[in-house]
């Protein structure tokens, strides 16, 4: 709906308020509806107003966020057991004919097979074919077609402090519908590491960002 709309409305709306009550309203109830309706009207008008005075170039690099997004997004999995009970996260197909990968520790209570949800609405029959568990890395292999979309694997080394970003994947499991959930932000810094605790799982030259990242994000992507 338009701001136009909105206004349009919102102005019809504060004449029936202030005429179709007058028999119920005291001339002060009147008066504060009328100015209430005054300054909700002003508040759309100045939204009107900055909305059309966006520069188009702004306009267009939003347009171009929401277009990488949405295209991005496809390669997303979200990895499940195969009962659908026990473990759970994310993932990313990495090429055409269905290898993807996850992290070692989503993988690892589905055993041998796990099923793994696309944006596609198609729940896919996955196993496993490598694992790396001190690296908490897990490559598995979607079945089913020779045509999955896929994401190119970028050079981490190229990564800057302060580009922007986005995390793609299933938080607390939540994705039910197949449709991953996007969180934006930007790199907020790379080297990273972080020694083992308890376990084995050792995580060097990591990624930081602010992009949300929650159970069940494990294993998904981060794009540029």
């Amino acid at each position: 709906m338009s701001i136009n709309r909105l206004l349009s409305i919102a102005f019809r709306a504060c004449l029936a308020m202030t005429r179709g009550g007058r028999s119920r309203q005291s001339p002060r109830q009147q008066s504060e509806i009328l100015v209430c309706c005054c300054l909700l009207f002003g508040a759309l008008a100045s939204i009107s107003s900055a909305v059309e005075s966006v520069p188009q170039a702004v306009l267009d690099a939003q347009q171009q966020r929401i277009d990488a997004i949405n295209k991005a997004k496809q390669a997303s999995i979200s990895v499940f057991s195969p009962g659908g009970q026990g473990g759970g996260g994310s993932g990313v197909v990495v090429t055409a004919d269905g290898f993807a990968l996850t992290n070692f520790h989503v993988s690892r209570p589905s055993g041998p097979h796990m099923k793994c949800s696309m944006p596609d609405g198609n729940l896919y029959d996955a196993v496993i074919v490598g694992v790396e568990p001190t690296g908490d890395v897990a490559l598995i292999k979607l079945l089913g077609r020779e045509d999955f979309p896929c994401a190119e694997i970028a050079d981490s080394d190229t990564v800057n402090v302060g580009d922007w970003c986005f995390a793609v994947g299933n938080p607390f499991l939540l994705a039910t519908d197949f449709q991953p959930t996007i969180s934006y932000g930007i790199v907020s810094g790379f080297h990273r590491y972080q020694p083992p605790a308890v376990t084995l799982l050792e995580y060097a030259d990591c990624i930081q960002t602010d992009a949300a990242i929650n159970p069940g994000n494990s294993g998904g992507p981060l794009f540029n």
